[in-house]
């Protein structure tokens, strides 16, 4: 049966803990990693965001500064069928937000995927996630929507992505902010369809690793499809 490991990671301010960092993403060894945070200065994000996917031996799908910040790499092998980014503009001086989106072929299924790191702002939020819903009902397959929600499980958007069929297989037992003493779980990789999450939560290494990597904890779903 195909299986993948999806992983999603809030990485620092364009992953500024550097070899850090990199030894996570490394050990962890995903097959799509979804990045929030990404490196965002003008002229050179793009060479940023290409040098961290190469430090982790990772293809890049899309993303970047002209999607909030956000980023898309598979492993090597991965077909990517189709992928695009947006930017939100609410026409303030907020940092900037978006989407990433990708529709993957794994070992010949179909699998999507959509990256995303929410505002700060709730009301910000409740524009955010519609537009996420709307990207993702164009992907086929299993659907993966991930990242940073900067909101926890009981509240307004969590569960709007809940009522729109992805189902979050996380808990309590791993919480994700801050990462030297979590005790926040707004981080999420959430999943409609058919695919049987067989493992969901840590990435299996050790906690001063994640420490040092970023200020978010990341996620882990093993899924077979």
């Amino acid at each position: 049966m195909p299986s993948a490991r999806v992983m999603t990671y809030n990485i620092l301010n364009g992953g500024e803990r550097g070899a850090a960092l990199h030894d996570v993403v490394r050990e962890v060894d995903p097959d799509v990693l979804l990045v929030q945070e990404t490196p965002k200065l003008p002229l050179l994000w793009r060479k940023g965001c290409r040098r961290l996917v190469q430090a982790w031996g990772m293809r890049l799908v899309t993303g970047g500064r002209t999607a909030g910040s956000n980023l898309i790499a598979v492993r090597r092998g991965i077909a990517v069928k189709s992928a695009g980014s947006v930017a939100f503009h609410d026409g303030s001086f907020a940092p900037r937000r978006g989407v990433a989106w990708a529709q993957l072929r794994i070992e010949g299924r179909l699998v999507g995927v959509v990256c995303t790191h929410f505002s700060l702002e709730a009301w910000r939020r409740e524009r955010e996630v519609e537009r996420v819903l709307s990207v993702a009902a164009g992907l086929r397959g299993s659907v993966i929507v991930g990242g940073d929600l900067n909101e926890r499980p009981v509240a307004p958007n969590w569960r709007r992505l809940v009522s729109a069929g992805y189902v979050d297989h996380g808990t309590k037992r791993w919480r994700t902010f801050p990462s030297d003493e979590p005790t926040k779980r707004i981080d999420a990789l959430l999943v409609r369809g058919q695919a049987e999450v067989v493992h969901h939560g840590g990435p299996g290494v050790p906690d001063e690793m994640l420490v040092a990597g970023s200020d978010h904890r990341p996620v882990l779903a093993v899924l077979d499809f």
